[in-house]
This record gives C-alpha cells, structure tokens and sequence, in this order.
C-alpha cells in the first residue's frame, strides 16, 4: 500500500472542518479537525484557516478538494449546484476554483427543480453518498435538516430535506419542552417514535407532547426524548406515503443515527445498514478527484 499522500480532502461544514490526507486510491493516511466552521468565517478567512490546520500537508504542493459549505452562498467561494439527477461526472464539471488558493477545488452541492423551479438543495452530503457503494437504494442523512435520497446505480435521482434537528432544537428549548435531557429516556423515545408514525397533523401530534405529561404518560425527565421521537417519527411517516423499498443506508453522527435506526425498525423498516460517515466522506472526496483528472 502506497504511503505518498495523493490528495488533501476536505469537509467543511457549517460548525466545523475536517481535513483527510489521502494516498493513490483514497487511503486515509491522516486526519484533523478544527471547530472553525463555514458559517463562523469571512470568504477572505478560509485559505487562511485551512493553512493553520494543514499546513505541513499542503506544503507538499498537493491536490486540495473541498466538499461542504465552503462552496455556499457568501462563504469561500459560491460554487453552483448540479442538477438532479446527478453524478460524480456531474458534481467534478460544477467545481471551483478560489482565487486566493488556485490549487484548491471546491465542489458544488446538488439541487433538485420540479416543473422549471427550486425545489430542494444540499451542500456536503452529495459527497458523502458518493463515497458510498452503489448497492444503495436509499440514503437518510439525520442532522439539522435531515436529508432523504433516492440513488439509482450509484446516481443521486431525487432527494427531500426535512428540518427536523432545527425544529427539535427550537421547541426543546421552548419552556413547555425544557423537561430532562435527550437520550435518556428510551421507553419515551419509542412512545414518541410511535405516535410520530401515526401521521396525524404534526401541530396536533406536538400537543400531545404537553398533554401526555399532564396525563402522566409520559415522565417530565422525559419529554426531549418523546419530542425526539415524534419528530423522527412523523419525519419516516412522511417518506413512507412514497414508499421505502430496497435496501436504506444510514449516514450521519452514531448518536443520532442509532436514533433513527431505532425508529425504523419501530416503523417496520429493517433492510437497514449503518454506514461510517467518515469514511463515506473521504470516498466521495476521492472519487470527486478521480472524476476531475
């Protein structure tokens, strides 16, 4: 195995930034961090942070791709989005290059239009599908804005986002929702979980949230969990109207994706496969660079 580093990847998403250094097939060779996100930084910063974070690695006169938020609107640089359906062919045709770093390659995101407008977007995920095996049929990405999409052969067909990890965030911080601590509560989470999956009306469903606390089903300790649940819940009931055959691969943070494991399964769901997010990550940044060679 080849230990000469061929690429530096990176991901750089909103609250922080993820730095890969690759050998000739995508071998991690090493990896580092930083808590200065996109979202923290100036466009005239980013060249600037990556230097701090990497800059024995990018001595070497290497390769840099970027996936991520550095390419959104008022960041690094905008880079555009490809249109759905789209693939690695497409994603390494919409780069960019910054003009303060030339040997960097900022990766566009993908958008889905329906009948001639916007209709849906996302920024760093598409990379991630794309380091995944092509045997996938569907993709949930849990985060902020959860992201569901559908891939054909390796393709990235369609997708839906759903603001699921915001809206969880605003509420919880409601004083109606202030009780307990998410992730504590299983039996709550699962009670949530199972009324999600009622479909009923969400607005009607949240209420139930107050209304099972006074009733004593659900524990004051436990109402983030519950609100966790119904949330997820009416997320996997609103996809299900679409239907969710073949074979479903989770992406994201282990915490909140074993979360949405638990509630598929709740739902029915078990051709279901967990996949390393990282690695997903580092695959997608090097196969975007075979696409552009």
């Amino acid at each position: 195995m080849s230990t000469a580093t061929a690429l530096i990847g990176v991901d750089w998403g909103s609250s922080n930034l993820r730095v890969f250094r690759m050998a000739e097939g995508g071998t991690v060779l090493g990896r580092r961090a930083d808590g200065r996100g996109a979202s923290t930084l100036a466009p005239g910063q980013f060249a600037d942070v990556l230097t701090e974070v990497a800059a024995d690695w990018l001595a070497e006169d290497l390769p840099v791709v970027v996936c991520g938020m550095a390419g959104a609107r008022g960041r690094w640089l905008e880079a555009p989005y490809a249109p759905c359906p789209a693939g690695l062919a497409d994603l390494a045709s919409y780069f960019v290059r910054p003009i303060d770093a030339p040997e960097v390659r900022i990766l566009p995101g993908v958008a889905v239009w329906r009948d001639g407008a916007l209709d849906d977007v996302m920024r760093g995920e598409e990379t991630q599908l794309f380091g995944l095996g092509a045997e996938f049929d569907r993709v949930i990405a849990p985060g902020t804005h959860s992201k569901w999409a559908r891939l054909d052969g390796g393709r990235i067909v369609d997708f839906r986002t759903h603001m699921t990890g915001e809206v969880f965030a605003a509420l919880g911080a409601s004083p109606s929702f202030l009780g307990g601590t998410a992730g504590t509560d299983d039996a709550a989470f699962e009670a949530g979980v199972c009324a999600g999956l009622e479909d009923e009306p969400l607005s009607r469903n949240l209420f139930s949230t107050r209304v099972g606390m006074l009733a004593g089903r659900v524990a004051p300790t436990g109402l983030q969990d519950y609100l966790s649940g119904l949330l997820i819940g009416a997320e996997i009931a609103g996809e299900a109207r679409e239907g969710l055959q073949g074979l479903i691969a989770l992406l994201g943070a282990p915490a909140l994706v074993e979360r949405y494991h638990s509630a598929l399964t709740l739902a029915g769901l078990e051709d279901v496969v967990v996949a390393d997010v990282e690695a997903a990550t580092a695959a997608g940044l090097w196969r975007a660079w075979e696409a552009m060679r």
